[in-house]
């Protein structure tokens, strides 16, 4: 049972749907094949087990996997387009090249993942942009990134979905850009860790010392729990619920060192349970798209530990959208805790 005068702790997951659009400056549909190809068994595996274990997720889906058509995509871009110094960030010149649709390619679609997505139960539909826009890359342009949302926004729409939550590309963003999701009626987003080596940084700055300390922290706590209390948002912009942890995928020659990030997770989990505070986990689909038995076998572990905090501390389970509090939840619950600890 909770602690008296503690709100239950909560367990986020948000899932980065993107397939080849999340990755296509650094990898070919090629070279990542058996990732990408592998989604389609990767979301419903993932759905079922996350029903049968009564998960709450959001899936921040990229916009253009919203589209049946390339000819449907393509009436539907955004006013404005990035500039990147960098042109090969922007997807726009690879549009005449993706097939016509999902069944001619199934790595630039995705409407019928996203149907599955919609009809399952406690399943939230954020956005991760409409074309997985850098925010911080230069040439910086917040016109392009206003117009970006609006399409993403537009596409959700047409799909019946209301988004709520956005996850940034690569995490990506700075004060200016919350407010424009706060204009479009976002509610929340996930930020980065406090720690210096989860700051959002340009591709650029991503060196090979910060990935590295990216990578240890993932089986051996250097960066303490990422725990946090839910609060609610202020100076007009989402609330923010940071990433606590990023599952890494199953991999044969690091088969001991996934047993470190199970515990790590676990123990993460468990203080969280204990102390009443929110513990977000998230990965990509894809992540899971090759030895998807061995992924969804950590992931059935790990909710197996929640499942125990859950009966024993009354853990729950949320998305992000139903994570985020207004002044006036955080006052019964604060009203709660006092009244609790006159008792």
């Amino acid at each position: 049972m909770p602690v008296a005068g503690q709100a239950p702790g909560t367990f986020i997951i948000s899932l980065d749907f993107e397939l080849h659009w999340g990755v296509r400056d650094v990898k070919t549909v090629e070279e990542y094949r058996e990732n990408l190809i592998g989604v389609r068994r990767a979301v419903p595996a993932m759905l079922a087990t996350f029903a049968e274990y009564d998960i709450h997720a959001t899936w921040a889906t990229v916009g253009f996997l919203f589209f049946n058509r390339r000819s449907e995509l393509l009436r539907a871009l955004p006013t404005e387009l990035p500039r990147y110094d960098d042109l090969r960030l922007s997807p726009y010149a690879e549009l005449d090249g993706i097939g016509q649709d999902e069944n001619d390619d199934p790595f630039h679609f995705a409407r019928s993942l996203l149907q599955q997505i919609r009809s399952s139960p406690a399943q939230e539909i954020g956005t991760h942009t409409f074309s997985h826009y850098y925010c911080l890359e230069p040439t910086k342009s917040v016109a392009a990134f206003r117009a970006d949302l609006q399409a993403a926004r537009a596409a959700a729409s047409d799909f019946g979905v209301v988004l709520k939550s956005i996850v940034f590309p690569r995490n990506q963003y700075d004060e200016e850009h919350l407010r424009i999701c706060s204009e479009m009626g976002l509610k929340a987003f996930r930020g980065n860790p406090r720690s210096w080596i989860y700051r959002p940084r340009i591709l650029i700055d991503e060196t090979r010392w910060v990935r590295a300390a990216r990578l240890l922290d993932s089986y051996w706590n250097l960066s303490s729990h990422n725990c946090y209390s839910l609060l609610p948002s202020k100076g007009g912009v989402p609330t923010n619920l940071p990433a606590s942890r990023f599952l890494r995928p199953y991999t044969a020659r690091l088969s001991a060192a996934q047993a470190l990030q199970e515990r790590r997770i676990k123990n993460d989990l468990a203080y969280a349970a204990q102390q009443g505070l929110a513990y977000h986990l998230w990965w990509h689909p894809h992540n899971f798209g090759a030895q998807l038995e061995e992924n969804i076998g950590m992931l059935r572990r790990i909710l197996d530990h929640f499942k125990g905090l859950r009966e024993r501390y009354g853990m729950q389970s949320k998305n992000m959208a139903e994570s985020t509090l207004n002044s006036e939840d955080h006052a019964v619950i604060q009203e709660d805790r006092f009244a609790r600890q006159g008792r």
